[in-house]
């Protein structure tokens, strides 16, 4: 990571911001479509140039046949030493990277997606080589196993491993009683030969002692940069990086700037030496950790992190994740979220609209009079809400019963029925609530505006 400083140093100038520019919103539509358009075939473990403004360096003594300078080229990403994504003046950088990756707990991959936004820079890790040979194996003993630290019954243990768990052996010591596994990406150790199928494959030996090292797949662990607050035109999305994984099964693992985040659907990252690195849980759920510190973040909510160089000139956290805390749902409701690989929405969280249910259970409605202030309140199954006026809308956050908001308009919507507006792009059905006080005086939107 010594090349970090420099390298970036030169390719990762932000650039003004440039609201005024005409050209501006069209060259983000262009950059865009090209991903949904010329990238809708792009391979696992690759990554699709959706604009021509994105640089990248092969690993030493790679080279790389592929061309990638026009929409829609590919490259693989195990070739990559660093990526820079740009957004120069009257241009738009984006690209987009498909991957496996495993979760924390097992070695059953997942597929992933990174969309590459702005002003971006990321730098990977050379990976240490994966083992020569891997054999799955599972445990047979009905009673279950124990993975150790050594090949020996007096050996610590590592973990508790109940029948037909899954391993991955790469090795069997010297007398071929115990072969070396792995049961996640961190666990690795011993398990005794009579206790697991036997191996398909011939094993090499492993001596006693010797060093392994956790099995991640290239893009698990990365470092980044980008800009903060630095959209280049009305409308368009700061820089930063869409990542998203499966939202079903255990969570996938991501090891970024030496912050470890276990993630379950959608989040949006930036990162900045002056502004800290944020963490963003657009949807599903997010466990942020750095060393024994860790927040839990559900969908609606971030967390943030102070930053400091280390002597590489990488940027690492200075100082644990803070309290989450619900992000602007207006400035992340442009984001590209379609261009990822699993449908997905910008949550809102519930509580920057809405008043929880009284103490006491009451309905927030009772106390109010005709002369009073609208407020609605949602009904006994509960309110979706939306971002727009539409049934067919994806649903940000869902108001529980006798919990309650103050609408600030109203219309109808594309199913005719009438609508409350609780905010910028936060709408609520008119059935799904009851209301109190004066809501003659809530203005009327024609649909047409």
């Amino acid at each position: 990571m010594a090349r970090w400083l420099s390298n970036f140093l030169i390719l990762l100038i932000i650039a003004p911001a440039s609201a005024q520019d005409d050209a501006c919103p069209m060259l983000q539509d262009e950059a865009l479509a090209n991903i949904l358009a010329r990238c809708a075939d792009q391979e696992s473990g690759t990554l699709c140039l959706g604009h021509p403004t994105v640089t990248l360096v092969p690993r030493p003594g790679i080279e790389t046949a592929e061309p990638f300078s026009r929409p829609g080229d590919t490259v693989a990403i195990e070739s990559m030493d660093w990526l820079s994504v740009s957004a120069e003046a009257k241009t738009w950088g984006v690209a987009r990277a498909v991957f496996p990756a495993y979760p924390g707990d097992g070695l059953g991959t997942r597929q992933t997606a990174l969309l590459a936004i702005g002003n971006v820079a990321l730098f990977f890790p050379e990976p240490p080589p994966p083992p020569a040979t891997f054999v799955d194996v599972e445990v047979s003993a009905a009673q279950g196993a124990y993975l150790r630290e050594l090949p020996s019954t007096e050996a610590r243990a590592i973990a508790p491993l109940a029948v037909s768990s899954e391993l991955r052996a790469i090795a069997r010591s010297e007398d071929r009683q115990w072969l070396f596994s792995y049961v996640a990406p961190e666990m690795r150790g011993w398990i005794s030969a009579q206790v697991v199928t036997s191996p398909a494959a011939e094993l090499p030996e492993m001596a006693i002692g010797s060093a392994s090292a956790p099995l991640w797949l290239p893009w698990q662990i990365f470092d980044f940069r980008s800009g903060i607050d630095d959209a280049p035109c009305a409308g368009a999305p700061d820089s930063g990086i869409l990542l998203q994984a499966p939202k079903s099964g255990s969570p996938t693992h991501f090891m970024i700037n030496d912050v470890r985040l276990m993630l379950s659907g959608t989040a949006w990252l930036q990162a900045q030496i002056s502004g800290g690195m944020r963490l963003h849980a657009l949807d599903g759920a997010a466990r942020v950790s750095v060393r024994d510190s860790a927040v839990n973040l559900s969908g609606g909510r971030y967390t943030a992190l102070p930053l400091a160089l280390d002597e590489d000139g990488a940027m690492m956290p200075a100082g644990p994740p803070a309290e989450p805390a619900a992000y602007d749902y207006n400035s992340l409701a442009g984001l590209p979220l379609d261009l990822l690989l699993y449908e997905a929405r910008v949550g809102l969280d519930v509580y920057t609209i809405a008043s929880p249910i009284p103490e006491g259970g009451g309905s927030p409605l009772a106390s109010l009079s005709p002369e009073d202030d609208c407020r609605i309140s949602a009904g006994q199954a509960g309110a979706n809400i939306r971002s727009r006026p539409d049934p067919e809308a994806p649903v940000i956050a869902v108001m529980a019963y006798r919990e309650s908001a103050q609408p600030v308009a109203r219309r109808l919507g594309t199913d005719q029925l009438p609508w409350w507006k609780l905010g910028e792009g936060i709408w609520i059905r008119v059935d799904a609530t009851v209301s109190g006080g004066n809501c003659n005086n809530i203005p009327l939107i024609l649909p047409a505006d």
